[in-house]
């Protein structure tokens, strides 16, 4: 395995830690106390032109996508800065590269990336409240043809970006098949249409920047041009991937912002009389110690799983995929409740990150797949040779 970056995107991971250093922790507290969508972050962004690396080169990205394990350096680098940015920034990148790259036709990928090169924001709304992780996924939500287009009913779960995107792209079953393999559509809606609707406001314990509501939607109108690709295309095994496999990268972040800070903070902070970093106490050195190879393995599996996907495509990555997932979320909880003990009281203000790491982290314990499918779908693949689906 050669986990050296294409050098096409060489610059992107240090331009990605600047980005992380000199705007996005700055605002991280603020957007986290009052649950604000990270619109400036965005706006940042985007004058950076980080909105459209996942765009193709012939309409002005860099198809960062082609090396997946770039792409989940920058998000690794921006989410040691503001993880709910990293996050919404990743739910926007992987929509917009499998719609400009993958599904979409030439009209629409020209259409989309033209929005995305305005600042326009795209959220991705699939979850849905009978997607069991013990059976296939299921949808409640339906899009039936109407007129020279389709309307759209029913209701979503956790629609990141709720009432601040502009698009919103839904997973909507089309007519009554219900095996998704061939009756499930992306649709693009305006998040203008009078018939989306939000519904309690977004108060969570972590990610609160994502702002991700739940959403009812009734009779929803979808232009004809704006169904994308084929029944089943969302959950191809050369697309689904895409979505899953940057969670890892972002939580993972969330570890390794703690430990920068709290590396930093051990060296800084002297004890009397001693009147030495608490970094040279050796329980802290140990302390230390496991955080860094700890958050170092989880990183190669994240790398590593990139590297395969690169090298023999989405579907050859499942399991590393997987892996990865449960490694970075387990790391990064681990890591920031070990910060947090080093840091002691400081750890537990509001104006330190660390509480804040440590929130965000525990987040990727529980989103699909959470640590107990993770391992579920390990012991399969062990058992088997092959892994199935993540959110299937």
């Amino acid at each position: 395995m050669d986990f050296s970056i294409n050098p096409k995107f060489a610059d992107l991971p240090e331009r990605a830690k600047s980005i992380a250093r000199d705007i996005l922790a700055p605002r991280a507290d603020e957007y986290d106390q009052e649950a604000r969508f990270p619109r400036e972050n965005f706006e940042d962004l985007a004058r950076e032109g980080f909105t459209a690396l996942t765009l193709p080169e012939h309409l002005g990205g860099r198809d960062l996508y082609a090396d997946p394990e770039a792409y989940s350096m920058v998000l690794y680098e921006l989410a040691k800065g503001c993880t709910s940015t990293a996050m919404l920034f990743h739910m926007q990148s992987s929509i917009i590269h499998v719609l400009t790259c993958i599904l979409g036709n030439p009209e629409q990928s020209e259409r989309y990336a033209k929005a995305i090169h305005e600042g326009k924001i795209f959220a991705s709304h699939a979850s849905e409240r009978t997607s069991s992780l013990h059976g296939k996924m299921v949808m409640d939500t339906h899009a039936a043809p109407s007129g020279d287009g389709y309307v759209i009913n029913g209701r979503k779960y956790f629609c990141s970006m709720a009432g601040e995107a502009d698009y919103c792209v839904l997973w909507c079953q089309l007519g009554e098949d219900d095996d998704l393999s061939r009756s499930l559509y992306l649709f693009i809606a305006s998040s203008g249409d009078p018939g989306m609707k939000m519904d309690k406001e977004w108060d969570a314990f972590s990610m609160r920047p994502t702002r991700s509501s739940s959403m009812t939607y009734e009779n929803v109108k979808i232009a004809a041009n704006d169904i994308v690709g084929n029944g089943g295309d969302p959950i191809r095994p050369d697309v689904l991937p895409k979505f899953g496999y940057g969670y890892s990268a972002v939580y993972l972040g969330a570890g390794g912002g703690a430990f920068d800070w709290v590396l930093d903070y051990a060296k800084k902070r002297k004890l009397q009389p001693d009147n030495v970093p608490i970094a040279t106490y050796p329980p802290i050195s140990r302390q230390l110690g496991e955080m860094k190879i700890a958050l170092d393995g989880a990183l190669l599996m994240v790398r590593r799983a990139g590297w395969l996907m690169g090298a023999q495509g989405a579907g050859a990555a499942y399991g590393a995929i997987n892996e990865a997932k449960y490694a970075a979320a387990e790391t990064a909880a681990a890591i920031t409740e070990k910060a947090i003990q080093i840091a002691g009281g400081a750890g537990l203000m509001r104006h330190y990150p660390l509480q804040r790491f440590h929130r965000d982290a525990r987040a990727g314990l529980i989103m699909p797949p959470n640590t107990e499918k993770c391992l579920e779908i390990a012991g399969k693949t062990a058992a088997e040779g092959k892994a199935g689906a993540l959110m299937t």
